[in-house]
């Protein structure tokens, strides 16, 4: 089990009963320092009072761990943030998405459209010219919103 795995379960439900869905927990280094990122979500978005609020709340659990780190964020995932389970898929059914395909995809590389579904086998994309779009969901390297300005 990976550090990132043993963070993001530690910190899962801490989290949760303040409301809040971990999207995604990154230890990596970075300029010789190990960077510690854990990305959290909820319906009403994330402000910074949020972040605050949900670092106080793990990082003494985290401390306590044999985990070493220089430097610890809790953020927002970000407009473009990452699509990686069906809670996801089913919250943003309807928002525009951008999927790379992995290279043996007989199709497009990347795909902008808009999510229109999703089942065990494959996801469903309208794209912009207005066709209908299923994607086996082996063939998907990374889903991300796609927001539009």
């Amino acid at each position: 089990m990976s550090k990132a795995s043993i963070i993001e379960a530690l910190v899962r439900e801490p989290l949760e009963k303040l409301g809040l869905e971990v999207v995604e927990v990154e230890y990596q280094r970075e300029a010789g320092d190990r960077m510690l990122r854990i990305y959290i979500d909820r319906e009403a978005g994330v402000d910074l009072e949020t972040c605050s609020n949900a670092s106080r709340a793990v990082k003494a659990l985290i401390d306590e761990t044999e985990i070493d780190y220089d430097h610890m964020e809790v953020s927002s995932p970000g407009l473009n943030r990452v699509i990686k389970t069906d809670r996801d898929l089913q919250r943003f059914n309807g928002e525009n998405v951008s999927i790379k395909t992995v290279q043996a995809y007989e199709g497009p590389r990347k795909i902008v459209g808009r999510l229109q579904g999703f089942g065990a086998a494959d996801i469903k994309i309208m794209n912009q010219e207005n066709r209908l779009i299923s994607i086996p969901r082996d063939m998907i390297s990374i889903i991300r919103l796609h927001p539009e300005f």
